[in-house]
């Protein structure tokens, strides 16, 4: 009998197995395998071991996306993680048109990131921008500044445009864990005498620490994985200022054409990766249980 259930078992997960064999096992053995050759665009590939690995050690250029990426997904995740939990206090509380400003405040997340992110490189824009205009008209600035061709404005710049595409993420789901709280707590408190910032540090981030944590991984996930932003409004520059492991792969191996060199790249940054996913799933599993 027990031998027929797993019969069973195994013939209804066939279709899911061959799914993951066919669309990711293959394909991640195959980059694997392409990662340990010379692979040329238009050319045939020769097996060379662990060389472009020990090449990529050797690049100083590779380091600086390591330290770059480092910096972008830190920052930007600490900052998503402020500013949506600021986002989900003010949308808990009982304000006058209070849907019309969820739904306001989660337009970034909505909208398609190749749009956003050409009015923002029009805003940044040293001729005509918008940010320009207003820090001169108010005197905080004497000149235009170059906010996308100067190396350290443009790592804050591509910073800020991703927390705020991605701050309203995490606005929702620390949101959704507020309202979770039952008001009987928050009452008692009041009845004892607690104020605003004994309930905030006592009730309401303990509540929702969990669901803060695991919002903060998926973005964190997202945020290293980040390509279109950068791409598209520095390409990675100036001086390789903001390149990410997602930019210099994909200069290595489209614009370089050296496709083994760049599957390395994006091999190396695959084990922070599965230790953050394994972190969700295991999270996951606990909030289910």
């Amino acid at each position: 009998m027990t031998r027929q259930q797993n019969r069973l078992a195994y013939f209804l997960m066939s279709p899911v197995l061959i799914y993951l064999l066919a669309v990711m096992l293959v394909p991640f053995g195959w980059a694997v395998y392409v990662s340990l050759t010379d692979k040329m665009v238009g050319a045939p590939a020769t097996f060379i071991g662990l060389g472009n690995y020990v090449e990529l050690f050797r690049d100083k250029y590779f380091w600086r996306a390591v330290v770059n990426t480092l910096i972008f997904t830190g920052v930007a995740v600490v900052l998503k993680v402020v500013f949506g939990m600021v986002m989900a206090l003010v949308l808990n509380e009982e304000l006058p048109l209070r849907n019309l400003f969820r739904v306001l405040l989660f337009l970034p997340w909505t909208m398609p990131t190749v749009v956003s992110v050409f009015s923002w490189q029009w805003m940044y824009s040293d001729v005509g921008g918008v940010l320009n205009f207003l820090l001169t008209r108010t005197g905080l600035l004497d000149q235009p500044v170059g906010w996308l061709s100067t190396p350290r404005l443009a790592m804050l710049s591509v910073i800020l445009v991703n927390v705020w595409r991605g701050t309203p993420f995490l606005g929702i789901a620390i949101l959704a864990g507020m309202q979770a709280i039952p008001k009987d707590i928050y009452e008692a408190a009041q009845v004892d005498g607690a104020n605003a910032i004994y309930k905030f540090f006592r009730i309401t981030l303990p509540l929702v620490r969990d669901v803060t944590v695991l919002a903060a991984v998926i973005t964190t996930i997202w945020t290293l994985n980040d390509f279109e932003i950068i791409w598209l409004l520095t390409r990675g520059g100036p001086a390789n200022a903001t390149q990410v492991f997602s930019t210099y792969s994909y200069t290595i191996g489209f614009l370089n054409m050296n496709l083994g060199k760049a599957i390395a790249i994006s091999v190396i940054s695959l084990p922070p990766l599965i230790w953050l996913i394994n972190i969700v799933t295991k999270k996951t599993l606990a909030a289910n249980q």
